[in-house]
Order: structure tokens, then sequence, then C-alpha cells
């Protein structure tokens, strides 16, 4: 086999393009003809290196390990164009062994020369293979192509998907990791084009499907497993840019819940219902303010599922829970259960008068009930709230005191600030950097009686504020708003703490789906990434919520790491065949090991991803 160049030009811009073909002399009835194996593409090679590509290519395929080249980037291209030519060779033999028992497989004893014997081409399958078995069964190709979406792009929408869930990052280490460290397209069947610039485009395509693939999938999650929908939980959150977005209209600085400050924010509003299933999403820009989201995306959601208008309940957090939105909730006949602002008209001597409504070795719950026409103020308090909320209080009261004893004390000391403008200015920011312990204490800064052209100041004096002992004992407390007034104490407090599964949502967004941080500069693209990503959480909540319903509470990262170990490989050794020598390229699964039966049966799958495949190389 040897290599050349071929030359074509496009008839409308008579631009010409030049390729890479490995090719090889065959004999015919009409004479030697030359037989195409490999188009390589238009790889930056010079000329006098072609004959030593084409016979690294040759020796890895016939397994001559000596005449490998010793230019690294010649044996990456070779090994590249290896394993293409192992792949069309296992499309095109129409002889395939599979690992079945049922086909009663005869023992087939060969002459083997164990010395030749390698393995290579291994690449991660078993998590691959679940996730593109929840993609099947949530029927994202059947949706897709209704939209018009070609099938051969389908391969490179599931690697975009899938990719997320297994490999998380950026498009660019998503289109590495299908290529070179995962059989996904053995599984999806491989694209036509697997460009980088191929996987963007189908990340806009899907982009593009939006709103029908979030219907399509609300509806497929709610009839596989029979969810009631009754319950809508309502948050946002927020990831941030790498650079400066300038291309992006909703890269936006705000308040960033990673506490990247320094970088652009995307806000992400998501609707779960009771069991964790994404509903809908939508994107905002960085800086939007949380309780401006609430109507749009309500309409939104009605205009996509018109059911869910229908007695559901809206659960949603202090942040977004204004008068104004709880009006517009009342017009729409959503009912709601929400964290209500401030204490409402409790006071500190009724947190003796509350009711044990939960007590596990964990925490204790305790709820005292306010009754009014059509509405239930419920206030509550949790030992664990408390001691959260305690611990935070006193670490910023020691750090508040140590600091104003600091300033106390160099009123007198020679090289610390004096002048009263400025130690005002200082005592400021304190209360700034402090506000829990700030709002418990009144301090004073006391000038000096005979000032001169400058005033200083000569003592600082601080007291506990009145309120000091009735906020304390307003620690670990809370306020529930809700219209649902037949509901008991227990079951307005336990459907208002369901929320905790769109914050369980978004936890998995931004650490096992790469959510976080997003490197696209363009508005679209960055939309289309955190898409992507809401998308895998579809994928991502059905297999942990199946494994749950068979006792299995382990989350997708663990699961994950356990797969990880049942692979695909090739075996390669050297047979003879009549006095012939021949290269035999086996490809196969590594055997699955217990734990991975274990959550293939819980799954319901087969532990046998993809049959075995045999070439010969003569």
């Amino acid at each position: 086999m040897y290599i050349k160049r071929v030359r074509k030009s496009n008839r409308n811009s008579k631009k010409v393009y030049e390729y890479l073909h490995l090719v090889e002399n065959v004999r015919t009835e009409n004479g030697p003809r030359q037989r195409l194996i490999l188009n390589l593409g238009a790889i930056d090679i010079a000329q006098e290196k072609y004959k030593e590509l084409a016979n690294c290519i040759e020796a890895m395929l016939t397994g001559q390990q000596k005449m490998f080249s010793t230019d690294l980037n010649i044996e990456k291209l070779a090994r590249k164009a290896a394993d293409n030519i192992r792949a069309k060779q296992a499309s095109e033999q129409s002889t395939q062994k599979t690992d079945s028992i049922v086909d009663n497989e005869q023992p087939e004893y060969q002459q083997v020369d164990v010395t030749s014997m390698q393995a290579s081409q291994v690449r991660s399958l078993s998590p691959e293979y679940v996730c593109h078995c929840i993609w099947n069964e949530l029927k994202f190709d059947e949706l897709l192509v209704s939209e018009g979406v070609s099938e051969h792009i389908l391969p490179l929408m599931q690697a975009l998907v899938i990719g997320r869930m297994v490999s998380p990052g950026s498009e660019v280490h998503t289109w590495d990791w299908a290529e070179y460290r995962s059989a996904l397209y053995e599984l999806t069947g491989r694209p036509i084009r697997t460009s980088l610039s191929s996987l963007y485009r189908a990340g806009d395509r899907l982009f593009d499907c939006k709103d029908a693939l979030e219907s399509h999938l609300a509806d497929r999650e709610r009839d596989l497993f029979d969810l009631p929908e009754r319950i809508c939980l309502f948050d946002l959150t927020n990831t941030y840019f790498e650079g400066q977005a300038t291309a992006n209209s909703k890269a936006k600085r705000g308040r960033s819940k990673e506490k990247r400050s320094d970088c652009k924010l995307l806000t992400l509003a998501l609707v779960v219902d009771e069991h964790g299933f994404a509903k809908y999403s939508r994107l905002y820009p960085g800086n939007q303010v949380e309780c401006h989201t609430l109507e749009q995306i309500i309409e939104s959601l009605i205009a996509l599922r018109p059911n869910l208008a229908k007695d559901r309940t809206v659960i949603m957090d202090a942040g977004i829970a204004t008068d104004e939105n709880i009006t517009f909730l009342k017009a729409n006949h959503f009912h709601y259960i929400v964290v209500q602002r401030g204490k409402a008209d409790f006071t500190a001597d009724e947190t003796d008068a509350m009711h044990v409504i939960r007590q596990i070795k964990q925490y204790t719950v305790e709820v005292k009930r306010h009754s009014m026409e059509n509405e239930s103020l419920l206030f509550c308090r949790s030992t664990g709230r408390t001691e959260k909320d305690q611990g935070i209080r006193s670490r910023q009261e020691k750090l508040f005191l140590e600091r104003l004893q600091y300033y106390q004390g160099g009123l007198g000391k020679k090289g610390h600030t004096k002048l009263y403008p400025k130690v005002l200015e200082m005592i400021g920011r304190l209360r700034e950097k402090y506000p829990r312990a700030s709002k418990l204490y009144d301090v004073e800064v006391i000038p000096e009686e005979n000032p001169g052209a400058k005033i200083k100041a000569k003592a600082i004096i601080w007291k506990k504020r009145p309120q000091y002992d009735t906020q304390c004992r307003f620690e670990g407390c809370y306020v529930l708003r809700t219209d649902r007034t037949e509901l008991t104490d227990q079951e307005i407090w336990e459907t208002y703490v369901m929320l905790t599964r769109v914050e369980n949502a978004f936890r998995s967004l931004k650490s096992s789906l790469g959510l976080r941080p997003n490197f696209h500069q363009n508005e679209d693209r960055a939309d289309a990434h955190m898409f992507i990503s809401v998308l895998a959480y579809h994928i991502l909540h059905t297999i942990e919520y199946r494994l749950r319903q068979s006792g299995d509470n382990r989350s997708w990262a663990t699961i994950r790491d356990i797969l990880s170990t049942h692979q695909r490989l090739t075996i390669e050794y050297n047979v003879k065949d009549q006095g012939r020598i021949q290269r035999n390229h086996v490809r196969l699964c590594s055997n699955a090991e217990p734990e991975h039966r274990q959550i293939y049966q819980r799954l319901g799958l087969s532990e046998t991803p993809l049959p075995r495949k045999i070439t010969s190389v003569k």
C-alpha cells in the first residue's frame, strides 16, 4: 500500500482541494488497478513522509511492531488510519460472531502465535451504553427526526449529550473524547462527518428543537413512570463565562452563586416536578432579578403544556415569592407554598409554643400555625438550620468584635488610623462585611473633646442591642405561606422541602454535567451549551430514579465510576492458515463483573453491550 495525492475542484468557485488517499495495487480482469483503502483527508504532512506513513499503517495492521515509525506525529496519524480501516472492514464483513449463548457456537481451534498477541483500541463503553439505552427509551431520535433532523446528525447529538454525562467539558473536549476515548460511535453508528464544526452545528440544531424536546421528554417521562405532576418546583441558578463574552447580550455581571464575581454570568431557570423530573427551562441574563422571572416561565410552561395549569402547586423560595408573584399565581389558578419574607406577625415567645412534626436522629422540626381566611402561615424551626444559623452568627460575631477591639487598641498606638472620618469609614465597611453580627450591636465612635485642624477619634464603644436575645431566639426559623389550607402542618412542610429536588438538579448540572464554566463567546452557542446540560439531566435523572425504584440510592457519579471498568478493546494475534500467516483482530467487550451486572439488571439491560467482531488482514 502507498499514499497518493488527489486534487478535486469546485465547479462554482474553481477552488482546488487536495486529499491524501491510501491505495493498493490489485490484479483485475482488465489488468492492474488501484484500490482505495482509505481517504486520509487533508492532513498536513511532507511528501517525503508518505512512504513512512504507509509503511507504519501496514505495520499496525499486520502486527509488525518493528516497522513502527519513530516520529510520534507519523505514529499518531498511522494509528488513527489503522483504527478507521479496522472499523471499515468490520462493517463490510458479513461474518460477525456474537457472545450470545443462544448461538450455540462450536469451538474453533487455530494455530496462534502467542507472542504476537496484543491488546489495543481500549475505549470506554459501559457508561455510554447505559446512557445510549436511556436515550433510546426516551425516544430522542423519533422526536428529532420528526423535527426534520437528518439521521446522519443523530450520532453527533448523542455524543454531545452523553459526553456531558460521561466526560463533562467543552465541545472541544467532547469531540476529543468521542473520537479517541469512547466507543459511543460503535453503539450509535459513525456519523458521516465527525469534525468539530459538525459537532458545533449539531448542538445548534439541538437548541433549535428546544421547546419540542422539552415537551416530548416531559410527556415521555410521565408515561414511563406514571408521574402525577401535581407539584411545580421553581428556582434559578447561574454559571460563569471564561472570557469577556462581548458578543453575548445575556452575559452580565451579577451575584455569582459560585463566588465568581470577576466573571460575567448567565442565569438558568428550571421547573421540576415533585419527583425531580425537569419540565421546562429558560435562560436569562446574568444580572436577572429572580422575582421578575416567574410570570414568563409560567406563561411559557402553560403554552407548552396546558394540562399543567390545572390544580397545580408551585413551590418557591423567598427570593421569588413577592406579593406580585403570588397575586399572579392566584390569577392563573395555581396553588402555592412559598417562603414568606420576614417573620410575619410571629413573636419570639411563640418559639416556645411550637409542636414537633418530625423527629429523627439527624434533626427535629417544630412548627406553629396561624390560619387566615384563605391562607395559612406556618412558623417552622429545625435543629439543623438552628445549628447552621448559630454557627454563622457566632463566627461573624467573633470576628466583628475582634476587629472592633483592634481598631480601639490602635487609637493609642503610633501608625494606626485615628482620624474620626476614617474610623467611621472602617466601622461602616466592617458592618458590611459581617451583616449578621452588625445588626446585633450598636457601635459609637467618640471624637476628641478639643479637636484641632483634623478631628481624631478618642474611643470606640459597642454594646449589644436590646433585641439581641430576641434575634437569637429566631435562629433556625422561617415562615411558609400557602393557600392549601386543607393540608396539615406536616403535609405543608413536607411539600415545601421538595424544593431540595430542584437544588439537587442544579447540583447535578454543575458537578456531573459540566454546566460551568461556559467557554462560548457567542450567545447562541452559549445557550446551546446550557441546554445540552439540561438534556443530559433528563437522562441522568431517569437512570437515578429507576435505580431508586430498585432500592439503589447511589448517584450517577458513583455509577459512572463503577461502570468505567467495563470496556471495549481489540485483541490482535497472528494465526497460521494453510501455511500462510494472517493477522486477526477481535473487537470485543471485557467480561461484565458482578457490580456491572447488578446495575444492568436493575436498569433492565443486557450485560453484553456489543457483539464480538472479527476481521483478518493477510
